[in-house]
């Protein structure tokens, strides 16, 4: 096959140009810090980088559905230890209230701060996190003007409009925790609104035995709520240890990441010294063929 003096040329420019892209390539990733500037650049790596993208972005929701959720039973916990700090005074009332020294008027005033302590825990179990109540089950909000999740009538008596249901976060892939307490289950159905209720009548009935009654239910009452307690306990690590493995998960991604688009700087920038030198090299032997005549064959 003959090369002419112009296919030669041509052979030449296209040569150069390569190497002139090449040293750009490689400038451009020093200066970005990443392998690719578009797809073509690394399509194999490109795929890669964006599954471990897909992973972080989802690890980084379970760490704020995590964060959450930590909040929302730190805030629990809190309100129900109020709750309890509120039955154990109420205990101490019910004793000195079963004393043989106090009469009615001592029973009455001591029955005014019991329906205080009832009206603390109601307003207790109407606890919110922003705009969510926390013992209400999943009806944490949209309730009518007017109501809340416990609501007391005029004569002390309590009910529940929450549901029972668990309110779940997702916290890892196929992994979901609850982070909640109902209100039926944890306040209703340990018996502290009656207990409250009974207490109260029977100081103003002076009745020193019925008074007696209720500190026993009291007591039963306090016991329910440090379980509930308990159970937020365990809530709570379940959390603190979903999200030291999110976090983990995060930094591992990271780096994988950071392995497969980062670019190598030391290795970068020799080989861009290595693509300057070549391109130097071919530039001057494209000079000298391209300054050739015809008198350079005779």
């Amino acid at each position: 096959m003959r090369v002419t003096m112009n296919s030669l040329y041509d052979q030449i420019n296209t040569d150069l140009s390569r190497l002139v892209e090449q040293q750009a390539r490689t400038n451009a990733s020093i200066a970005s810090g990443k392998i690719y500037r578009r797809p073509s650049d690394a399509p194999v790596e490109l795929t890669h980088a964006l599954g471990f993208r897909s992973n972080l972005s989802d690890t980084k929701q379970y760490e704020r559905n995590i964060a959450f959720g930590q909040g929302w039973v730190e805030i629990t916990e809190t309100t129900m230890r109020q709750i309890q700090d509120r039955l154990i005074r109420a205990k101490e009332l019910a004793v000195q209230g079963a004393n043989d020294t106090l009469n009615a008027s001592d029973r009455k005033a001591i029955a005014d701060e019991v329906h205080m302590i009832l009206e603390e825990v109601v307003s207790l179990g109407n606890t919110s996190m922003g705009d969510r109540y926390i013992l209400a089950g999943t009806r944490t909000k949209g309730y009518p003007p007017g109501e809340r999740p416990f609501m007391m009538d005029r004569q002390g008596r309590v009910s529940y409009h929450g549901n029972t249901e668990d309110f779940n976060i997702d916290i890892g892939t196929g992994l979901r925790q609850k982070i909640n307490l109902d209100g039926q289950s944890a306040l209703m159905r340990s018996g502290l609104f009656d207990a409250l209720d009974l207490l109260e009548d029977s100081l103003n009935a002076n009745s020193q035995h019925s008074i007696e009654s209720s500190l026993k239910r009291i007591d039963s009452s306090i016991a329910h709520i440090s379980e509930q307690i308990s159970m937020l306990g365990a809530m709570g690590n379940t959390l603190d240890n979903k999200k030291d493995i999110a976090s983990s998960l995060t930094l591992t991604n990271r780096e994988r990441l950071s392995d497969i688009e980062d670019t190598d700087i030391l290795k970068a920038i020799s080989d861009l010294k290595t693509q300057e030198t070549g391109y130097q090299a071919a530039l001057a032997s494209a000079s000298k063929v391209m300054n050739m005549s015809l008198v350079d064959f005779i």
